[in-house]
């Protein structure tokens, strides 16, 4: 068997060392990280929490539901799971922007919940600092803001960060069709009615 010498040993101990301190601050570094998925509605790029994106898919064939909102796709087989699916861009401005070969649908589940949304492009994986996160909104328009929950920065980019549970629990996005606007409508006049005339 061939002898090591003890110089050997020691350098042979060091660099098993260095990787070991090299491995471990690269474990603190991910651990101290935010790490999301960026996309674009519109031109305004966005990230959203990778724990609440299921997958991302080209633009997806779907059954239009009757009655429905301009914005809503209709619902979409996802693997034998049937899936709302939402054009954001249209819910946030109105307006739908025609497709192209950077749109994608994105699919997000949280709790119960799951349902996709057509975006214009999905940018990729966006890693952040955690302490680089601030709760600052410069550049992000009224349209967005009630779905915006701070702003992670880099290189002198902003980022705003989207919250989905903030978009399913909009009432307006629960709305999908016309005949829920006129239904809620209705009863709240005949609420409003049966107040007036004292009656309960």
């Amino acid at each position: 068997m061939a002898s090591v010498s003890p110089i050997e040993l020691l350098r042979e101990i060091e660099s098993k060392s260095l990787a070991r301190k090299a491995l471990t601050v690269a474990e603190q570094t991910r651990a101290n990280e935010w790490r999301g998925v960026g996309f674009k509605v519109g031109n305004v790029e966005l990230v959203v929490s990778m724990q609440t994106v299921v997958e991302v898919l080209d633009p997806i064939h779907c059954t239009t539901v009757p009655s429905s909102k301009n914005w809503f796709d209709g619902i979409a087989n996802v693997r034998g799971q049937l899936v709302p699916i939402s054009d954001l861009h249209s819910f946030l401005y109105g307006e739908r922007r025609p497709e192209d070969r950077d749109t994608r649908v994105i699919v997000f589940r949280l709790a119960n919940t799951v349902a996709g949304l057509t975006v214009s492009a999905v940018t990729g994986i966006r890693s952040f600092p955690e302490d680089s996160k601030d709760q600052r909104m410069a550049g992000v328009d009224e349209s967005l803001k009630p779905f915006i929950v701070g702003c992670y920065h880099r290189a002198g980019d902003d980022y705003p960060i989207f919250d989905f549970n903030r978009l399913v629990s909009n009432e307006r996005f629960m709305h999908i069709t016309e005949a829920t606007d006129q239904l809620s409508n209705t009863n709240r006049l005949t609420t409003a009615g049966r107040t007036a005339s004292g009656k309960v």
